[in-house]
Parts: C-alpha cells; structure tokens; sequence
C-alpha cells in the first residue's frame, strides 16, 4: 500500500514526542528554539487523543551523562557550553517543559544520541515492540535534527510513520521546509495536525468513547 494511503490503527500506533525539554522552549535558555512552545498545546491535545483512543504515548529526552562519555563524536561538532541549559543529566535543560502534559500511564525513554532508534541509544525499539506497536504518530523538535534522523531508522526498522508538519520546529524556515520535504519524501506520511486530529476523532465516534 502506498504511504499516502496509510491509515492510523490505534491498536498499532503509538504518539512519539520528541525532545520537548526546557533546553529548547524555556525562555531564558539560550538555544529557545523559535515557535516552540506553541506547539505545546496542540501537542497536549494530540497526547489526550491519543490516550482516549488508548494509544501509548512516549515521550523521548534527550540527556547525556555529566562527563559526557557517551556524548560521542558530537564532541567535535560542537562542545557544550557551561550553563544549565543544556540536555545534560541533573541539569535544568534536560527536563520536560512545564507546560507539557505528562500522565502516569505514559512512558518516558531518554536517548543519548540523535535518533532513539539508533543501536544503543535509548529502549524505544523494544519498548514499541513490546507494547505491540508497528506505527508511531510522531510530533516534537528540532525537525531537522532528531525528529528527521528519528523518522529515517523508525521507517528503516519496518515502523510506520505519521509525521505531523506543524507541531514540529526548528531553526529556520527553510530548515523546516528541507526537513519536512525530505521526510515526507522517503520515510514518512507527513499529515497536519488538523489531519491527524480529524482521523483521530474520526476513530473516537467510531469507538463510541
């Protein structure tokens, strides 16, 4: 079946929120990611919907160790600066924006590199498995960053992948433009979050919920 005819299966599919940390939406950190933290609401609705329709709902941190051993070669891309902000253990920019909604039911997995389906990054593989998953409904930052290098080994790893466009953000427009196109173009349905809300509701009246 052709990606642009997929369909989501709430039996199947979880919601995947990526990196939604105060390193990159707090106002007084200094990389605040423009125009992110108004998606937070709408991913807020989205995680409710997706919770109704008892779906799992992950969200994804990225955090490395203090003495960043298994920061990697990221180290010679660029050094981390000495302030709090950064996506460090123990430190104010590895935890979740305040605004977020978190429930009890919901999982939160930590990753250390880019993609949490990279070998030895994070248990979300195992975790979706286990949990039944082959299809992720996926939202967060930065897009042409972890959201882009997520949705590429999500798609290479056989899982399906509903990328929505507007509740994702990153430096520039044209970066978004970029990443968007080249998501949507080899390792994802990229769909709206007026669409996903649409098929969500959609799946609720038919459920009766």
């Amino acid at each position: 079946m052709p990606k642009d005819d997929w369909q989501i299966d709430p039996s199947k599919t979880a919601v995947l929120v990526v990196d939604m940390q105060k390193a990159f939406l707090d106002p007084e950190a200094p990389r605040q990611l423009p125009g992110g933290r108004e998606t937070v609401p709408q991913i807020n609705e989205l995680t409710e919907l997706g919770r109704k329709l008892r779906m799992p709902v992950v969200f994804l941190r990225h955090a490395n160790r203090p003495d960043l051993s298994d920061y990697g070669l990221r180290k010679e891309f660029n050094v981390p600066e000495e302030h709090q902000f950064q996506v460090i253990e123990g430190m104010i920019g590895a935890e979740f924006d305040t605004d977020l909604n978190i429930a009890e039911e919901d999982h939160v997995v930590t990753k250390i590199r880019y993609s949490a389906f990279i070998g030895g990054s994070s248990t979300l593989e195992p975790l979706l498995r286990g949990l039944g998953c082959d299809s992720i409904i996926l939202c967060g930052i930065l897009t042409d960053r972890c959201v882009l290098t997520t949705a590429m080994c999500a798609m290479m790893l056989d899982f399906k992948v509903f990328c929505i466009s507007d509740l994702t953000a990153t430096l520039s427009e044209e970066r978004q433009r970029l990443a968007l196109e080249m998501i949507d173009e080899r390792y994802a349905k990229v769909m709206t979050f007026a669409q996903v809300t649409e098929e969500l509701q959609r799946l609720l009246a038919r459920a009766g919920v």
